[in-house]
C-alpha cells in the first residue's frame, strides 16, 4: 500500500466519523471529537449523500451497535477484558468504553498505519485519567510485523487475559489473507477470547432493490481511495474464518438487528435483505 493510498484511506476515516457525528456530543467524548478535523472527507462525504442521502443512519447503527456488543461482552465477564481495536482511525470507542466500563477494562491497544500519535495527544488533552489505559501504535495489520509479540513490546499486550480483539471498517479493504491472519494472531487456548468482525455482505444476500446503495457508495470511496475491489463476506465465508483460526462464530447480526438496537424501531431496515451489514461475534 503507497504512503498516498494509506493518507486516502484515512481520508475515508474522516468521512465515517462525520456521518457518526451524532453519537458523539456529550461529556470527554465530545470534547475529544471536537478536536478532530474532519475536512479532508468532505467532497468524499458529498459524493457519496448523493448516492444515498440517508447513508449516515448506516453508519450511526453500526457504531452504535458494536459499542452495546462490546459492552455486553464485558458485563458478561468474571474478570477485566483487554480490548483490542486494529484500524482504529479516529474513533472515540475506546473514551465511550472506560467512560462507562471502567472497572471492567484492564487495558485498550489502537492500532492503525497512521495518526495514533496525534490521536493519543489527543486522549491526553480530553481525557488525560483515562489516557494512561489506551496505547496507541502505529503499525499495519496486514503486515507480518503484526503479532502478539509487536503488541506486546509495543503496547505490553497481555495474552494471558480475555480479549475482546474489533475489526470494524477494515474488512472491506484488505485481502481474506491478511483479514485471517490477523484474527488467528488472537488464538487462545481456551477460546476466552471473542472477536467482532464487520463486514459487507455479497450482493445476492441484499435486496436488488437495495444493491445500488453499497456499490455507489463504495465505488466512490473505491475510485477516491484507489481501491480494486471491495471484500465481501457471507456469514457462511465468516464461520470459515473462525473455524480456520480454531474458534467458532456465535451469533450473526445484520442492518434491522442494529437499528432495533439503536432506535427502537425498523424504519430503514426492515428485515435482513433490506442491509449490506454483518457483523459476527466469535471466540476464538
Amino acid at each position: 500500500m503507497t504512503d498516498d493510498m494509506r493518507i486516502k484511506l484515512n481520508d475515508t476515516a474522516s468521512l465515517v466519523m462525520s456521518w457518526a457525528a451524532p453519537l458523539y456530543t456529550e461529556g470527554i467524548v465530545g470534547a475529544f471529537f471536537n478536536q478532530l478535523d474532519l475536512s479532508r472527507g468532505h467532497n468524499l462525504l458529498a459524493r457519496c449523500d448523493a448516492v444515498c442521502p440517508w447513508y449516515s443512519e448506516v453508519i450511526r447503527n453500526r457504531k452504535h451497535f458494536i459499542r452495546h456488543l462490546i459492552e455486553r461482552e464485558l458485563r458478561s465477564s468474571d474478570t477485566p477484558c483487554q480490548v483490542v481495536i486494529p484500524a482504529a482511525g479516529m474513533s472515540p470507542l475506546s473514551l465511550e468504553l472506560l467512560v462507562d466500563n471502567p472497572e471492567r477494562i484492564a487495558q485498550i491497544i489502537e492500532v492503525d498505519i497512521a495518526g495514533m500519535k496525534e490521536k493519543h495527544a489527543l486522549y491526553g488533552n480530553t481525557a488525560s485519567r483515562l489516557s494512561d489505559r489506551v496505547s496507541c501504535v502505529t503499525l499495519d495489520i496486514t503486515s507480518q510485523g503484526f503479532s502478539c509479540e509487536t503488541l506486546r513490546s509495543e503496547a505490553a499486550y497481555n495474552a494471558e487475559i480475555s480479549t475482546i480483539v474489533l475489526f470494524e471498517g477494515i474488512s472491506y479493504y484488505i485481502a481474506e489473507e491478511h483479514l485471517r491472519r490477523a484474527m488467528n494472531t488472537f488464538q487462545s487456548e481456551r477460546r476466552c477470547n471473542r472477536i467482532v468482525l464487520e463486514y459487507m455482505l455479497p450482493c445476492e444476500l441484499v435486496k436488488e432493490a437495495r444493491r445500488a446503495i453499497p456499490r455507489g457508495v463504495f465505488e466512490a470511496i473505491g475510485t477516491y481511495a484507489e481501491l480494486a475491489h471491495v471484500q465481501c463476506y457471507s456469514p457462511s465465508h465468516v464461520e470459515q474464518l473462525f473455524e480456520s483460526a480454531h474458534g467458532e462464530a456465535m451469533a450473526h447480526y445484520y442492518l434491522h438487528d442494529m437499528e432495533q438496537i439503536r432506535t427502537g424501531e425498523r424504519r430503514w431496515f426492515v428485515e435482513k435483505g433490506d442491509g449490506w451489514v454483518g457483523c459476527t461475534i466469535g471466540a476464538i
